[in-house]
């Protein structure tokens, strides 16, 4: 006997009396194994307390009350709380999609007031920038390539050398 055939007589233990064959497979079972013996004595005083129990039998309307209740629960209007108003139903996909399309239609039409500008708007945004943008003086253009050597790292050493010993 394995641990799994040993589960199963324990649950069928709850069902029935286990015959002689089950119950001899059993004590092979709990004298092999000790630590499983507690667990099986609870089992079966649980079990054997469970069947002394009285068995009360259903009343005969039993399910037509079951029924009743169950109509009653569905007639009963759900809490104010939790209803909505009768404008913000959802009964049809065609006024979802129309409110879908409105909200669409608003948030591009608001993009679009964004995007959009007079030309008198865009005048006086040239009109402001014009100024930063102008061409340098052509005579600071003449001199571009000696002003931008000058701006160069690294002097020449030997050419500094040189004119120290000139002077």
């Amino acid at each position: 006997m394995n641990a799994n055939q040993f589960e199963e007589l324990l649950a069928l233990r709850w069902k029935r009396r286990l015959n002689e064959a089950e119950q001899m497979q059993v004590d092979l079972w709990l004298a092999s194994h000790p630590a499983e013996r507690a667990r099986w004595e609870t089992e079966v005083s649980t079990s054997r307390a469970f069947h002394e129990l009285p068995t009360n039998p259903a009343p005969s309307n039993f399910m037509a009350r079951v029924w009743q209740q169950i109509d009653q629960e569905e007639r009963r209007e759900p809490p104010v709380t939790a209803r909505w108003p009768g404008w913000f139903r959802w009964p049809s996909l065609a006024q979802q999609f129309a409110v879908l399309a409105m909200v669409c239609a608003l948030t591009a039409l608001v993009l679009q007031q964004r995007r959009a500008r007079t030309p008198a708007q865009l005048a006086r945004s040239v009109e402001q920038v014009a100024p930063l943008a102008r061409m340098p003086d052509l005579a600071l253009l003449k001199d571009f390539e000696a002003i931008s050597r000058l701006s160069q790292p690294g002097a020449d050493l030997e050419l500094l050398a040189a004119f120290e010993q000139s002077r």
